[in-house]
């Protein structure tokens, strides 16, 4: 009577097996897993020029600087025609002192530097601010809208923009007039990094 054969792996064959089923996890998670996790980078690229677009509109909507008139006059800080009560000209606020005019709501914000500051979500991005805190992240009516951003940060700067390619004139002294300010919003979208946004306010 023949014997019956028992077919089945070897040990070389299970061992050769083996290696391959670890080199393919290994392609896996090295290649295949973190496209994954990038896929929804779009998205937050999307999310975050939408905020970004909605608070630079709200920022260069208000005034070039407190000292200008509010109420549309035809006078603006710096000109030699506006004076104060001394006939002195009424300078631009200057950089060092641009902010929250006496820690005023956002709601109350009337010119571009008042939005100077860290714009957070949450406590993890409030911790991660590179510039002074300022507070939760507001709509233009000063009502927060963290929940619907959760993760993202905006960072706000503003700065003189005394760049001669924008035709910036100069005062008697040589010196350029302070008629420029540029804002810069950088936008952090969780961990899909920083997306950066510039405009110019012109004092008019």
């Amino acid at each position: 009577m023949a014997a019956k054969l028992t077919k089945g792996f070897t040990l070389i064959e299970s061992i050769i097996a083996i290696v391959i089923l670890g080199l393919a996890m290994i392609t896996l998670t090295s290649f295949l897993y973190p496209q994954i996790a990038q896929s929804a980078k779009p998205y937050y690229e999307v999310r975050a020029s939408a905020l970004a677009d909605s608070l630079m509109t709200e920022i260069l909507s208000r005034n070039f600087d407190d000292k200008s008139d509010h109420d549309g006059g035809e006078f603006r800080c710096g000109e030699d025609d506006y004076l104060d009560a001394q006939n002195d000209v009424i300078e631009c606020t200057p950089a060092s002192a641009f902010g929250p005019d006496n820690s005023e709501p956002p709601s109350l914000f009337n010119d571009v530097d008042d939005y100077v500051g860290c714009w957070y979500t949450t406590d993890e991005s409030k911790a991660n601010c590179r510039v002074d805190e300022a507070g939760n992240l507001n709509d233009i009516f000063g009502n927060n809208i963290s929940d619907d951003y959760l993760g993202f940060r905006a960072e706000v700067t503003v700065e003189y923009d005394y760049d001669s390619r924008l035709g910036v004139p100069t005062v008697d002294s040589g010196e350029p007039r302070e008629i420029f300010k540029v804002v810069t919003v950088v936008i952090t979208a969780s961990q899909y990094g920083d997306f950066t946004f510039v405009a110019h306010r012109g004092n008019y």
